[in-house]
């Protein structure tokens, strides 16, 4: 801003640009002036008007570097004036800057989504759409120790005992990766019943998703229930993809209470798209009967921030004869 435009917008809004720290909303309060010297600027600040960047590098978010009110000494050449009104507190404009930020990075996101599916349908044309997936695993080697066999990571140089292990694994057969379920001792059954038994030393993967609290939630409801669930989300016109947290409350109990007849506690589920926000609290029951039948009880209840409400359940039942 040049001298005589400053000196018609002291005690008016202006804009103050500090480059990837962003754009303040102030006053200008004051002008010092020195006979050969650039013209300095006093202002208040009062507002947010453009988020710091964020930086990829440290996947960390930057704060603003002023506060509310603060009084802040600049080259003229820094601030421009504002003509538009400005009658919010600076927290709000502060949200409002956020809410901007956000609609960058939900784009860069979109775009991004967008060239990633044309390199994967080139990678599909090319038949090496696996190596895009390589990551998403983790592999094992099978190691027999007596009679039993353990899974070893040779980069955490870390075991497991192989039975009871609830994950699905994948086997090379063949010259794919197939996935299979582990029988007992080396020998694992394929989706089609076909038993393989591998070698001491032989490689099997996991993938990663199934460590995800939300993916092994699913993976341990029943049919019925997973349906129920679907049910809920569905009438939401929402699905799995849209789930931001889960905790899983029925894992860590299965995990730690080998010896237990009956389970039962509260998960909680929390789900988002562009428009609402969605919680469900999973309330279930697992035990065994004097019968020695496994019992089930799931009930979903759907809570959106808009106050819509849906309760989905699935039960197993037993007759009394």
């Amino acid at each position: 801003m040049d001298r005589n435009t400053a000196k018609n917008h002291i005690g008016k809004w202006v804009i103050i640009n500090e480059g990837n720290q962003g754009q303040y909303i102030g006053i200008l309060e004051e002008m010092k002036t020195e006979p050969n010297k650039p013209w300095r600027a006093i202002v208040r600040i009062k507002g947010v008007y453009v988020y710091p960047d964020f930086s990829l590098e440290k996947l960390d978010l930057v704060k603003p570097v002023f506060k509310e009110n603060e009084r802040y000494e600049c080259s003229g050449q820094k601030i421009d004036p504002f003509n538009e009104s400005f009658s919010d507190g600076y927290n709000e404009s502060l949200a409002y800057s956020l809410k901007d930020k956000w609609d960058e990075v939900h784009q860069i996101n979109q775009d991004t989504e967008a060239i990633l599916s044309l390199i994967q349908q080139e990678l599909r044309r090319l038949n090496s759409e696996h190596l895009i997936f390589e990551a998403s695993y983790v592999y094992y080697q099978l190691v027999k120790k007596g009679r039993s066999v353990h899974i070893y990571d040779e980069l955490k140089r870390e075991s497991l005992a192989l039975d009871g292990c609830p994950f699905e694994f994948e086997i090379h057969d063949n010259g794919l990766w197939i996935p299979a379920l582990h029988v007992k001792g080396l020998v694992f059954e394929t989706e089609d019943g076909k038993q393989v038994e591998l070698n001491h030393g032989s490689t099997v993967r996991l993938n990663k998703s199934q460590f995800d609290p939300y993916q092994m939630l699913l993976n341990e409801l029943e049919e019925p229930s997973l349906h129920a669930l679907e049910k809920g989300l569905k009438q939401l016109q929402i699905g799995h993809e849209h789930s931001v947290y889960c905790h899983n409350s029925l894992l860590i109990k299965l995990l730690s209470s080998f010896d237990e007849e009956e389970l039962n506690g509260v998960n909680f589920i929390s789900y988002s798209n562009d428009k609402n926000q969605f919680v469900v609290q999973h309330h279930y029951e697992r035990g065994i009967n004097d019968l020695g039948e496994n019992t089930t009880y799931d009930r979903f209840e759907f809570t959106s921030d808009s106050g819509e409400r849906i309760l989905t359940t699935y039960t197993t039942q037993f007759s009394n004869d």
